[in-house]
């Protein structure tokens, strides 16, 4: 919830830097209206909700696509998982391999719809490690970043960018 509010302030902010950039520049200091403030406050709650909305109509239309389905996910680099979706905004991978770099688990995930029929999905795992996910209905095909704490590393974080492929599957019940 704290979230929520410091990114109502930030975009109240950036609405009433904008009011003021547009207004007289030759003044020494700009003291806003409390219309301006309101104005400021409901540009940004507005555009919270919709935001909101479009994320909410997205995960929707993903699901659509993996409700009650395995997915089968084949990368180039060996890895290989199947996801399961018990549930809008939760998915299950379990490893089909030796390679994987943390147990499987139920996540949180964040999805959007970044062309027709082409999903990107986002989650954090337990043990720290951040998956972006690209899976294109259309042509099977699946890109996915992984990054994970490592010391040494640029940043300390390691990664691995695959590619591979996906076939759908009804899910095992």
């Amino acid at each position: 919830m704290k979230m929520k509010k410091v990114l109502v302030t930030m975009l109240a902010a950036l609405s009433f830097a904008s009011i003021c950039s547009a207004a007289d520049t030759s003044a020494k200091s700009v003291v806003p209206t409390a219309e301006q403030v309101a104005a400021a406050q409901a540009a940004a709650e507005k555009s919270k909700i919709a935001t909101a909305a479009t994320a909410e109509k997205e995960k929707q239309a993903f699901f659509k696509h993996v409700e009650g389905k395995t997915i089968a996910v084949s990368y180039d680099s060996g890895f290989k998982f199947n996801i399961d979706y018990p549930e809008v905004g939760v998915l299950r991978w379990t490893p089909t391999t030796g390679l994987s770099l943390a147990p499987s688990d139920n996540e949180q995930y964040e999805v959007a719809e970044v062309g027709k029929d082409i999903y990107q999905i986002n989650w954090i795992e337990q043990k720290g490690i951040v998956i972006s996910q690209v899976i294109n209905f259309k042509t099977h095909k699946v890109f996915a970043y992984m990054t994970w704490n490592k010391e040494g590393e640029r940043g300390n974080r390691a990664s691995i960018f695959h590619r591979g492929t996906f076939t759908i599957h009804e899910a095992n019940k």
